[in-house]
Parts: C-alpha cells; sequence; structure tokens
C-alpha cells in the first residue's frame, strides 16, 4: 500500500479537495471529498472542510488508505480450497465499491464502506493471489441480496470459472418471498430485459434474452416463499421478472414490493463442474433469520 504524504502547499490559493485531488490522481473526487470529511486529510494537522482554500506554507497531511475491515472474512466462508473460497454474503453489504476506480489501484476499497471486496483484501484467505484482477470475483450480489458466493483465488481459475458462467454451465438457486399467491406451481419467465432511456431496468422488447424457472414452494396470507432458477444473469434479473408477472419480491421498492426490513431475496444453492477437474461442486447458503422472520410476519395473520 502506499504511504502517507506531507505537502507543503505552494502558488495560488485553491481549493483542498481539488488540490488533493491532482495529488491522488488514481482516487476519484468523491473519495478524496471523503477522505477529507473523515479527518484523512487535514490542513496544518486540523480537520477542515472540502472547500477550504489552502494559502501557501500551509502543510496538508494525506493519510492513505490502509488494509483494515469491520467484519472478519472467516466469519464469511464456508468452503476453502485451493484455488477458490465460498462465503455467504450478508445483506446490506456491497460486493464492491461503485467507483471504478478500485480495479486498477485496489488500496481505494478502503477509503469508502466496507464492502465484500475490502473484506477479502484486509485479509485474504490462505493461497490468494493478490494479482487476481477484480479481488477474485466472478459474480455479484445486490447489496440487499443475501447468500452463497464464489471467490477464485487466482487468475487461472477466475478465467474458467468466468467461461463457465458465460457459457450458462453454472446453476444458481434463490429463495424469494414474493408480494401475492403465484398461482402456477412451476413455470418459466421468458422475457428480455433492459435499461431503457436511461431509466430503471425493466422488461423490455428491445431488452437482452433473460429466462428464469420458478418453483412454488409455499403460498399463505397473500404471499409466496418461491423457488428461483436464473437461466441467464442479467442485472436486476429475478426482480423484473417476479414483477413483470405480478407479484414482486417483498422489500423491493424499485419494484413496488411491499415494505419489509430488506429485499426478501437470497442466493441459496451455486452449482458448477470444477474446471480442472471435472468434479461435481454444489454449495448452500442457510436461509437467515432475517428472511424466516419476515416470512413468519408477513404470514401470521393479524388478530
Amino acid at each position: 500500500m502506499a504511504e502517507n504524504k506531507k505537502i507543503v502547499f505552494e502558488g495560488y490559493s485553491r481549493r483542498l479537495d481539488v488540490f488533493a485531488a491532482d495529488e491522488l490522481a488514481d482516487f476519484s473526487r468523491a473519495i478524496v471529498q471523503k477522505m477529507i470529511k473523515d479527518g484523512k486529510i487535514t490542513v496544518n494537522g486540523k480537520k477542515v472542510k472540502p472547500s477550504w482554500p489552502l494559502t501557501p506554507g500551509e502543510v496538508v497531511e494525506i493519510e492513505m488508505p490502509h488494509p483494515q475491515a469491520k467484519t472478519d472474512l472467516n466469519d464469511l466462508i464456508i468452503h476453502d480450497a485451493k484455488d477458490f473460497f465460498v462465503l455467504i454474503k450478508p445483506a446490506g453489504m456491497l460486493v464492491h465499491p461503485q467507483s471504478p476506480v478500485w480495479e486498477e489501484h485496489p488500496e481505494a476499497v478502503f477509503s469508502s464502506e466496507e464492502t465484500l471486496v475490502s473484506v477479502i483484501l484486509a485479509n485474504p484467505p490462505k493461497g490468494f493471489d493478490l494479482s487476481t484482477p477484480r479481488a477474485g470475483l466472478v459474480h455479484r450480489l445486490d447489496r440487499e441480496t443475501s447468500g452463497v458466493m464464489l471467490v477464485a483465488k487466482n487468475p487461472e481459475f477466475q478465467a474458467e470459472m468466468v467461461a463457465l458462467f458465460a457459457n450458462r454451465e453454472v446453476h444458481k438457486t434463490y429463495h424469494s418471498i414474493a408480494c401475492g399467491e403465484v398461482p402456477d406451481d412451476e413455470g418459466t419467465i421468458d422475457v428480455p430485459i433492459g435499461r431503457v432511456a436511461g431509466g430503471k431496468i425493466k422488461a423490455s422488447d428491445v431488452g437482452r434474452e433473460a429466462v428464469t424457472d420458478y418453483k412454488v414452494l409455499e403460498r399463505k396470507n397473500g404471499f409466496t416463499y418461491i423457488e428461483l432458477y436464473p437461466r441467464t444473469g442479467r442485472t436486476n434479473q429475478l426482480r423484473v421478472h417476479l414483477s413483470w408477472l405480478g407479484y414482486p419480491v417483498l422489500g423491493d421498492w424499485l419494484y413496488r414490493g411491499a415494505t419489509a426490513e430488506r429485499l426478501m431475496l437470497h442466493a441459496r444453492r451455486i452449482e458448477f463442474k470444477h474446471p480442472f477437474t471435472g468434479k461435481a461442486l454444489k454449495f448452500e447458503a442457510p436461509v437467515p433469520p432475517d428472511f424466516k422472520a419476515a416470512w413468519k410476519r408477513v404470514t401470521t395473520p393479524e388478530k
């Protein structure tokens, strides 16, 4: 990781955030402003606003981001192998920072909110190759989606898994709570989805192919416990498809689902053949307590 910086400002007066952004060319302006607000960038040893007007002779100190994480990666890992590991991502955690800067400069992940990537890089598991692009990611989950994820430990395995995903040879199963009682016990939603005119992603004839199979596990009190099998991997696919069907995910405010503590979507299972050995593998993430509690709440008749 980069060393801390101490710079004596010279020249015409400039805003602190503008000056710091020039010094930290690899970081976005938003990240620099957050560093200032967090006291990681100071003037004459004092915390100031991003708009602080620098004058000649003032000392700007920059504390570069260092590996640290509140969450212990070991608490998330459920399987650790030579070429990969499998973990359970908690709901509410981003997989990676929203700014793409981190892909070229991994230290940037420690200057924003905690993400799965920052947790991985702060304490990588045994055998993890730090040169692996994108911290070993081969797929992702939405912030509010919980469940099983696979992460590669080296570039070779990562490339093979990316190819398996592209060829639809990785099979994923999700559990969800849908608003309303889905009438058919099972079915297939074959509806293209895409981002239309810069708006939100939704079902559209001009979208990309998107296919989801489903099976109803239980219906009760106006809600459905449903199992979903995405055959394609489009962004927001399951949420869009259930909304299109008329039964949005509980807690999905974007697609008009009823209010809940969070989006009730859980990545339950992932199955694939090991790209090097051909062995069939399956990993599962138990349904979390908050998900079970939400199902109990919405299916218990009011007295």
